[in-house]
């Protein structure tokens, strides 16, 4: 017998077994620990507990944990002009291909149609190829390079509100509206 508590698995898909994990927001405690995870995740980039706590001041995090609490993969958000920066999903090395980030996305995703924010943000290194198609698969779209003729990041966008959430400028609702109250042209065309 053994001191150590093994996750239990949880059925997926036909044939492959997941963790079984808990999905939770984080709070400003838990920066440490996610500047532990991204750490692990992207060792070539710096993390510091003073600007986690920043992004979750001003924004949040949604973790996957295992059953003894050890965060197996999160991803981060913040506000950023009329829609939120997510940063790209942060997966344990050894937890990757088993659909977290994906589940992750969506979860924050649904939290920002809640919100109604209509697109998300997302920057990523511009010669990471395997993570350019991991978020086009996804949905993101390039919207910007650096003004760098060599860019090192470029910036993703992803829309996720629907036309029920679109919120429409007084100048297109009137000129909408003059629109409609015209008399239709003969035939039926535009004037």
């Amino acid at each position: 017998m053994t001191d150590t508590i093994a996750p239990a698995p949880v059925s997926g898909r036909s044939g492959q077994a997941y963790e079984a994990v808990q999905l939770r927001w984080a709070t400003t405690a838990d920066a440490a620990r996610l500047v532990t995870l991204w750490q692990v995740a992207y060792p070539d980039e710096p993390a510091t507990v003073a600007d986690m706590a920043a992004w979750l001041e001003h924004g949040g995090a949604l973790t996957l944990q295992d059953n003894v609490g050890r965060l197996l993969a999160a991803l981060r958000w913040r506000e950023e002009g009329s829609g939120w920066r997510v940063d790209r999903v942060a997966t344990r090395p050894d937890h990757r291909g088993q659909g977290y980030g994906r589940w992750l996305a969506t979860k924050v995703e649904a939290s920002a149609i809640r919100h109604n924010v209509p697109h998300l943000l997302l920057s990523i290194p511009s010669d990471d190829v395997e993570q350019a198609a991991y978020y086009a698969r996804m949905g993101y779209q390039v919207v910007a390079d650096d003004a760098d003729p060599a860019p090192r990041r470029v910036t993703l966008r992803k829309v996720v509100g629907g036309v029920w959430q679109t919120k429409v400028p007084a100048e297109r609702a009137a000129a909408e509206a003059s629109a409609a109250a015209r008399p239709p042209t003969p035939g039926g065309g535009p004037a």
